[in-house]
C-alpha cells in the first residue's frame, strides 16, 4: 500500500511540474508575403494576416518548444501594363519553434527558429486595369495551379513582458507550390505578431 501511495505521489508531482511548464495562448498578426522562384523578379509584397492558438512548453527556464496552429495568408502582387493582380492564398499552418528566452529583469528577449508545414485551404486572385476589375477563386490540388502542401523554416526574435509578447519573424518556403513542372514557386513571408499566454 505504501508503494502504491508513493507511486501516486511521484506521478502527481510529475504531472504538476509538467502542467506548470505548459501554457496555452492566442496569437494574431500581420504578414507581408511574396513568391520567389522562376519569373518572380517583378512581384511585390502583399499584406495579409494570421491568427490562431499557441502552446508554450517550457523545458527549462530559458528554453521552450512552441507549436502554433494558425490560419495564415500568403500571396504576392504583380503590376504590369497599367494593371495589377493580387493573389491571396489561405493556409492552415503548423509552425513548431524552439525558443530561447534571455531574462532581462521582469521581461525576456526571445530568439526562435524551427520548421513549419502548411496546407492550402482557399485563395483569391483579384485584378484591375483598363477601368475594369474582377476576382477569381483559387483552388489547391493536383489539377489546379497550386499544390496544397507547403513547408519551410521560421526564424525570428521577440520580446515578452509577463504573459504578453510581440515578435518579428521570417518564413522561408522550401516547397515548390506550383503544379507546373517547368516553374518553381515558393512562399516567402515577413510577419509581425502579438500573443497572450494564459
Amino acid at each position: 500500500m505504501k508503494k502504491v501511495i508513493l507511486i501516486m505521489a511521484v506521478a502527481l508531482s510529475a504531472a504538476t511540474v509538467s502542467a506548470q511548464g505548459l501554457k496555452f495562448g492566442v496569437t494574431a498578426g500581420l504578414n507581408l508575403s511574396t513568391f520567389s522562384g522562376d519569373g518572380t523578379d517583378d512581384l511585390k509584397f502583399t499584406p495579409g494576416f494570421q491568427a490562431g492558438v499557441v502552446v508554450d512548453y517550457a523545458l527549462t527556464e530559458s528554453f521552450s518548444i512552441a507549436p502554433e496552429l494558425l490560419f495564415a495568408q500568403r500571396g504576392a502582387k504583380e503590376e504590369r501594363n497599367g494593371g495589377s493582380q493580387t493573389m491571396t492564398l489561405n493556409y492552415l499552418q503548423l509552425p513548431i519553434n524552439a525558443t530561447y528566452k534571455l531574462a532581462l529583469g521582469d521581461s525576456k528577449l526571445l530568439v526562435f527558429a524551427g520548421p513549419y508545414v502548411g496546407y492550402g485551404l482557399s485563395g483569391t486572385a483579384k485584378w484591375e486595369g483598363g477601368g475594369e476589375s474582377g476576382s477569381n477563386d483559387i483552388k489547391f490540388g493536383s489539377d489546379e495551379m497550386f499544390k496544397a502542401l507547403d513547408f519551410g523554416l521560421n526564424i525570428g526574435a521577440g520580446y515578452q513582458i509577463g504573459s504578453i509578447y510581440a515578435k518579428v519573424q521570417y518564413n522561408l518556403g522550401l516547397a515548390n507550390i506550383s503544379n507546373d513542372d517547368d516553374d518553381s514557386l515558393k512562399n516567402g513571408n515577413i510577419g509581425i505578431s502579438v500573443g497572450y499566454l494564459f
